[in-house]
């Protein structure tokens, strides 16, 4: 039995995943972000101190960028919004299995 069997996710956002590169020597020397965001759908919330709750099915980087968040009517929420993803973690139901991921984002571009 799914504790959680509907879940609602009314909105939708633009995510960019990166890749290390790193030089002859095994140094990273810069994240290089995918060009073509991938849509995932999520839910949001606040913090207190400001910060993007966001839960999700799929699994994001940290650091990872999100933009063009947009509600269920594609209204967007923030005009030119770009948040970063912070923290995250696994949600887990009284059983023990995962039913998904929670992600605190900051905003780092936009009207703030």
């Amino acid at each position: 039995m799914l504790f959680n069997t509907v879940k609602n996710r009314n909105y939708t956002v633009d995510y960019r995943g990166y890749t290390l590169v790193t030089s002859p020597d095994g140094t990273v020397t810069e994240r290089r972000y995918e060009t073509i965001p991938t849509t995932i759908k999520v839910q949001i919330s606040t913090s207190f101190t400001g910060d993007l709750i966001i839960l999700a099915d799929d699994k994001l980087q940290l650091n990872g960028i999100l933009e063009n968040l947009v509600d269920r009517n594609d209204n967007p929420v923030y005009e030119d919004g770009q948040w970063t993803i912070s923290s995250t973690q696994p949600v887990v139901n009284a059983v023990g299995l995962v039913e998904g991921y929670k992600y605190k984002a900051k905003i780092t571009s936009g009207n703030i």
